[in-house]
């Protein structure tokens, strides 16, 4: 009995054995390679259908890009849309984070003032009070 050994991941056959392999990245297969090894055509097991693929070498290119950049699964694309919620959320936190330091500063210039405007109001009426008290003097 030939077994035909081929790569998992990517389905490409790798040699023929009298003996199955046991690494777990290799698997084993009884079906026969269609064709001769080595004519420009590059075989993959398809484990789905249990049937040798043959691949030109533009086939196999595109085959290869396929299965190795893929399609993003249910997973990848949640995770892409949890990660762009967080990039808005953190764009919106900047954006606070900057009006409350704007609006602190705002707060704070408008303490000075009312401060500056308290002391001007106490000395207008310190200036005051002794002229009102002048006056009534001069009246008595």
């Amino acid at each position: 009995m030939t077994f035909q050994i081929y790569n998992k991941k990517l389905g490409f056959w790798v040699n023929e054995s009298d003996i199955p392999t046991q690494d777990p990245d290799l698997g084993n297969t009884e079906v026969p390679l269609p064709g001769e090894v080595g004519q420009g055509i590059t075989y993959a097991f398809d484990e789905s259908i249990q049937m040798w693929r043959s691949y030109t070498a533009e086939q196999w290119e595109s085959y290869l890009n396929k299965k190795l950049v893929g399609t993003p699964t249910r997973d990848d694309e949640f995770q892409i849309s949890v990660g762009k919620q967080l990039l808005n959320l953190s764009k919106t936190v900047i954006t606070l984070t900057n009006q409350l330091a704007f609006t602190t500063h705002s707060v704070t210039e408008l303490q000075t003032q009312v401060k500056e405007l308290q002391t001007q109001l106490k000395q207008l009426t310190e200036v005051q009070q002794p002229a009102e008290t002048k006056e009534e003097a001069q009246h008595v």
